[in-house]
C-alpha cells in the first residue's frame, strides 16, 4: 500500500499542475484546508 502524500508533495503537486508557485499552491491549499474545517457542520464537499 502507497503511502499518503505529505502536505509538501501535494503542494508541490499543485503547483506544478497550475504552473504556479509552490507559495502561491501552499497558501490555496490552506484556505481550502480552513474553508473545510469552517463549513464541515454543513457538510463540506469538494
Amino acid at each position: 500500500m502507497a503511502k499518503p502524500m505529505t502536505k509538501s508533495q501535494i503542494t508541490d503537486h499543485i503547483a506544478k499542475k497550475a504552473e504556479i508557485k509552490k507559495v502561491q499552491a501552499a497558501m490555496i491549499l490552506d484556505e481550502i484546508a480552513k474553508l473545510a474545517y469552517k463549513e464541515a457542520k454543513n457538510s463540506f464537499t469538494l
